[in-house]
C-alpha cells in the first residue's frame, strides 16, 4: 500500500500524544469476565472465515461450533444440529432473515439452554435463550446467493448483535441475544451465578471476546452513546439505537450508521447520494456486477468527522491494508439511508464492545495495523450509568 508521508506522520503524533487510559473503574467497576477463545482461531488468522464459538445445547456435551454473527441476533441451528429437550417449550414458527445474501430460514422456536466453550473445550458459561429448529430455506426476492432447500442441513449460527429488529425480524431483541443472557459463569475454578458487580456486555476480538465488561478489558477505549430503542426492549434488557457515523466516499461526504459485522467478509456500504462510484464491478466470487471499483477511496468516522473518537481508511484495490473487506458491495434502494456493514475485517485494527445496560458501543485500536489506515481516541469512561437513558427504554413490545 502506498501511505502518504503526511499520514505516516500523523500515526506517530497520535501515537505519542494521546494518554493511554484505565478505563471504567466507576462505570465497570467489578472483575468477573471470561475469554471465550474462537473454536477455529487456530485456522483463521487472517480472518478468512467468520469466527466461531463451540456451544452444546442442554444436557448434551456435543461441542458445535457456531458462526457468531455480531450482524444478527438469535441462534439458528438445522434440526441435523439440535433436537429439543423433552421438556423443551415450543414456543411458534420463526425464520431468520440475512439481507446480505437474501436467505431466509425458517422452522420452530425452542425453548434451551447453551453451554459456552473455549477453543480448548473448557466450559465457562452458560446461557438460556430460545433457538430456532431450522427445517427449510428459501430465497428472498432478488437474493444475492441462496439456494432454496428442504431439510437442511450443517446450519449453526449465533447472532449476538443489536439494533437488528425489523417487520422481517420482530425475534430479534435482547431477550435471544445468548451474550446478554448468561446465568452462570466460570468463576474460583466452578461456575456459578453471576456476581453482583457484572456488567453485561462483550467485546469482540479477532481470537476471542471477553463476556462480561471490566475496567481491564474495556481500557483505552473510545466511547460513543447510543440512543434508546422502546419499542425493543425488554423488561430486564433494555435495546439501542445502531451505532453512528460519518462516512466520506470519494470525497463525498454524508452521516449514517455503522454495523460492526463478524458474519460476513465483504462490506455493504450505501453511499452518500451524490457520491460518484463509476462502474460496478464482479464481486469476489460472484458475477455481478454490484462491488465499487479500484480506486474507490472510504473513510470512516465514528461517531462523526467533527468530533472523531475512532477512524479508518481503505482504497479499493490497495494492498497490505488488513483492515479492507473483501469487497464493497453497493447497495442502492430508494430513500435508503447511509450505512456501512463493515465485515470482520475491522478487527485487524479495531476491538470492539457493546454494553447493554448503559447503552455505549465501545471501540478499541488492537495494533494488529498501521497508524496510518487509523486510530481510536481513547476517552475517559463515563463516571456515571446512564440510568436515565436506560429508564426510558420502557418496552411497549414484547416477544
Amino acid at each position: 500500500m502506498r501511505f502518504s508521508i503526511f499520514k505516516l506522520f500523523l500515526g506517530v503524533l497520535l501515537s505519542l500524544c494521546w494518554p493511554s487510559f484505565s478505563n471504567a473503574h466507576d462505570l465497570y467497576s467489578g472483575t468477573a469476565s471470561v475469554f471465550v477463545s474462537y473454536a477455529n482461531v487456530r485456522a483463521n488468522s487472517h480472518l478468512d472465515k467468520s469466527p466461531k464459538i463451540n456451544i452444546s445445547f442442554d444436557g448434551s456435551d456435543r461441542l458445535i461450533p457456531l458462526v457468531m454473527d455480531t450482524g444478527s441476533v438469535g441462534i439458528i441451528v438445522s434440526a441435523d444440529l439440535f433436537t429439543p429437550e423433552p421438556n423443551a417449550r415450543n414456543l411458534g414458527p420463526g425464520q431468520q432473515f440475512y439481507s446480505s445474501s437474501g436467505i431466509i430460514e425458517e422452522g420452530t422456536w425452542w425453548s434451551a439452554t447453551q453451554k459456552i466453550y473455549d477453543a480448548e473445550g473448557r466450559l465457562l458459561a452458560i446461557s438460556e435463550v430460545p433457538v430456532l429448529r431450522v427445517t427449510s430455506v428459501r430465497c428472498a426476492n432478488n437474493a444475492r446467493s441462496c439456494h432454496p432447500k428442504k431439510h437442511p442441513r450443517g446450519v449453526a449460527m449465533m447472532g449476538i448483535g443489536f439494533a437488528r429488529e425489523s417487520k422481517q425480524q420482530v425475534r430479534g431483541t435482547p431477550a435471544y441475544n445468548a451474550f446478554l443472557n448468561i446465568k452462570t459463569i466460570l468463576q474460583n475454578g466452578k461456575l456459578e451465578p453471576l456476581p453482583k458487580d457484572w456488567h453485561s456486555g462483550y467485546v469482540v476480538t479477532s481470537t476471542g471476546v471477553h463476556l462480561g465488561l471490566t475496567s481491564a478489558n474495556t481500557a483505552n477505549a473510545g466511547f460513543v452513546k447510543l440512543d434508546p430503542w422502546p419499542l425493543y426492549s425488554t423488561p430486564r434488557l433494555p435495546e439501542w439505537r445502531p451505532a453512528p457515523m460519518t462516512i466520506n466516499v470519494n470525497g463525498v461526504k454524508g452521516d449514517g450508521h455503522i454495523l460492526m459485522d463478524t458474519g460476513v467478509g465483504t462490506a455493504y456500504l450505501t453511499p452518500p447520494l451524490l457520491a460518484e462510484l463509476g462502474k460496478l464491478v464482479a464481486c469476489p466470487g460472484k458475477s455481478g456486477r454490484e462491488c465499487a471499483s479500484d480506486g474507490t477511496v472510504i473513510s470512516i468516522y465514528l461517531p462523526n468527522q467533527e468530533h472523531p473518537i475512532a477512524h479508518y481508511s481503505y482504497t479499493i484495490g490497495e494492498e497490505r491494508n488488513l483492515m479492507q473487506p473483501k469487497g464493497t458491495h453497493i447497495v442502492k434502494k430508494k430513500e435508503s439511508k447511509i450505512f456501512l456493514n463493515t465485515g470482520r475485517h475491522i478487527l485487524d485494527g479495531i476491538n470492539f464492545f457493546y454494553d447493554n445496560t448503559n447503552g455505549y458501543m465501545g471501540y478499541i485500536w488492537n495494533g494488529k495495523s498501521s497508524h496510518a489506515i487509523g486510530y481510536v481516541k481513547p476517552t475517559p469512561s463515563p463516571l456515571i450509568p446512564s440510568h436515565e437513558k436506560a429508564a426510558e427504554s420502557t418496552p411497549t413490545h414484547l416477544n
